[in-house]
Order: structure tokens, then C-alpha cells, then sequence
């Protein structure tokens, strides 16, 4: 049975107030009495509904585009990442819902200045992917109150955030290969370590070595730039070493899928002579030979959440602050498939 739409009269109805105080709050509209205690029974009340506005019936008082902006870290391979693809396929459909329009733009890691993009292109609001640290453009965005969500994470700012623990997931990952009897376990960072999420997973792939008493050895950890090619080179190079490691990890399927056919292409076998896992959960990842074991992550999930928290923020900006609805985190899994095996 299709759930019923909420509308500006629920509201309205649980907050007892008019539809036009409803109106007035959440558009944030200049000069109206309102007290505090209407306000936030209206905006509590909005909440537990779960309303979202379309952007249709406020586009007149925010004089709004419907246009946000998908904004990318550049890489080489972010257009043939399937994980990217999901994303995208969450935000539209939230975003179609609402007759906005997404612009997409990949930018390169020196580019800092999201503001011209912001202006030239008359975005209402930003969805930001691949944060990575040392990024002023990110707290100028902040401070010219641009709506925006990040999907990931983003330290010593406290800005709407929509991610996985990835530290979490990257530990169960790693201790699941342990479980299987792995010592030599190597780690393929996905992207530069930079990277927010390529950071936090190789600091959870040393802290459950550490906390198993297994060395870290520094020739087994390798990073890669999001692509396959670069998974293959770091186990070309992996392979190469005379103790060569029993497990890899790559820090997403990409490079996983890269480490694959090296290790393939030197006439070993997976998992008999290496163990391998991924990050992310590609569709492809399930229908290889052998299957990829590896971390699912809700990625449509993650833009849908994003997209429908971006629109929130557009319609009702934070004043000050991170409102508790403002920080989401979805769960993950370690999909076990045919790629790993006991020693």
C-alpha cells in the first residue's frame, strides 16, 4: 500500500497551530511574531512527521533555482565507480520528488573555491563526496551559509554529515580476516590518505593488528587512487616482496578488483594462494570468479539521505550549530564470499 504524503496541514494539526504559522516557520520568513515555543513545536512536529516541503511550494519566498550541485573530488576512475553511481541513484530520487534538478561537477583536489561554481551556476544547495582535509572552501561555505550536506566525513567542522563508521567497518573487515587464521594481512588504501575515509580505514586495519599482536609491516600497505589500475600496480608490488602477505585488504572494490587480476595474471589463485576483500559492495562484486568478500555499505541509501537532509536544510537553515538530525550514520556489513578462505 503506498504511504500517504505528509503535508503543511499535518503539521499544522499536530502543533496546533495555522498552516500559515507552518509556512511562515519553515520558510523562515522575516517579520512574523512567532514565539520561540511555537517555533520549535512546529519544527518538532515537522521532524516526528518526517514532512518535507516540495520545492515547488517554496519557491517563490526563497526565490529558489531547483538546482543543487553534486560536487566530487576528482580521480581518474570516479566515473566508471560503480558506488558513485548508487549515490547518485539515491539523491535523484529524492530530488525528483521534489523537481530539482542535480549539476554535476568533478573537481580536482587544488580547487578549493566552491563558491564561483556555487554563483555561476545559481545552486540552491551543495551535496559534497571525497572531503578530504586541508579544504578552506569547505569552511567558506560554511561561513556564506550555503546549504550543504557532506556525504562522508569532514574533522573540526560542524557541518551536516551523512557517512558510515568507517572506522567501524574497516575494523570488522580486518578482524574477520584474523577469525580465518590470517598473520600476513596487507592493506591497499584506496585514495591518498587525504582522504577522510581512505585515513580511517587504514587506521582501523593497524589498531585490530595492534590489538592482535600481529607487526605492522610497513611493505604491506599500499595506496592506490580509486582506480583498478592502481589496485593492480600495489599488488604487483605486494607480490613482489619475498615474504609476500596470505590476505589484502583494499580500501574499496575498485582497486579490489584491480589486485584481483594481478594476482591472477601471475598464476596464483584466489583464495587458495591470497585471500582478497573489498570495500563497498558492487553489484559486480557478487558475480566475479570467485565472488568478493567485502564491506556493504547502504550507497543509494547514503544519497537518499543526503539529498533529503540537503532539502531540509534549504527549507529550515540551522541557526547555530548541528541539529541532532543533522549528523546521520547508516550501518554496514561484511558480506563473506568466496574470496577469502581459512588458513
Amino acid at each position: 500500500m503506498k504511504k500517504q504524503s505528509v503535508s503543511a496541514s499535518d503539521v499544522a494539526k499536530m502543533a496546533g497551530v495555522s498552516r500559515t504559522t507552518v509556512s511562515f516557520i519553515l520558510n523562515n520568513t522575516q517579520g512574523k511574531h512567532i514565539s520561540e515555543a511555537t517555533r520549535q513545536r512546529v519544527l518538532k512536529a515537522a521532524e516526528a512527521l518526517q514532512y518535507v516541503p516540495d520545492m515547488n511550494a517554496i519557491s517563490l519566498a526563497k526565490k529558489a533555482h531547483y538546482s543543487i550541485g553534486f560536487f566530487i573530488c576528482y580521480s581518474r576512475a570516479i566515473f566508471s565507480d560503480a558506488y558513485l553511481f548508487r549515490l547518485i541513484e539515491g539523491i535523484t530520487l529524492v530530488l525528483n520528488k521534489h523537481h530539482c534538478r542535480l549539476e554535476l561537477h568533478s573537481l580536482r583536489m587544488t580547487r578549493r573555491n566552491y563558491l564561483d561554481l556555487v554563483h555561476s551556476s545559481k545552486l540552491d544547495g551543495l551535496i559534497l563526496m571525497n572531503t578530504h582535509t586541508d579544504d578552506p572552501g569547505i569552511k567558506e561555505l560554511e561561513e556564506a551559509k550555503i546549504p550543504f550536506v557532506v556525504i562522508g566525513s569532514i574533522e573540526g567542522l560542524s557541518v551536516p554529515q551523512v557517512d558510515i563508521d568507517n572506522v567501524a567497518a574497516a575494523r570488522e573487515m580486518v578482524d574477520y580476516l584474523v577469525s580465518l587464521g590470517h598473520r600476513k594481512i596487507a592493506m591497499i588504501a584506496h585514495a591518498p590518505l587525504e582522504f577522510y575515509a581512505a585515513a580511517n580505514r587504514l587506521e582501523a586495519y593497524r589498531q585490530v593488528l595492534n590489538e592482535n599482536g600481529i607487526p605492522i609491516i610497513s611493505k604491506y600497505i599500499e595506496v592506490a587512487d580509486f582506480s583498478e589500475e592502481s589496485g593492480y600496480r600495489a599488488m604487483q608490488r605486494l607480490l613482489c616482496l619475498e615474504d609476500r602477505p596470505s590476505a589484502v585488504f583494499a580500501g574499496n572494490d575498485m582497486v579490489a578488483y584491480g589486485a584481483m587480476q594481478a594476482i591472477i595474471d601471475e598464476g596464483l589463485s584466489i583464495p587458495e594462494d591470497i585471500s582478497i576483500a573489498g570495500f563497498d559492495d558492487d553489484l559486480l562484486s557478487r558475480y566475479l570468479n570467485p565472488s568478493l568478500t567485502t564491506v556493504a555499505q547502504p550507497s543509494e541509501g547514503l544519497g537518499q539521505a543526503a539529498a533529503k537532509l540537503l532539502i531540509q536544510e534549504i527549507i529550515s537553515p540551522r541557526k547555530s550549530g548541528l541539529r541532532e538530525r543533522d549528523y546521520i550514520v547508516l550501518p554496514t556489513m561484511v558480506a563473506k564470499r568466496e574470496s577469502c578462505r581459512r588458513i
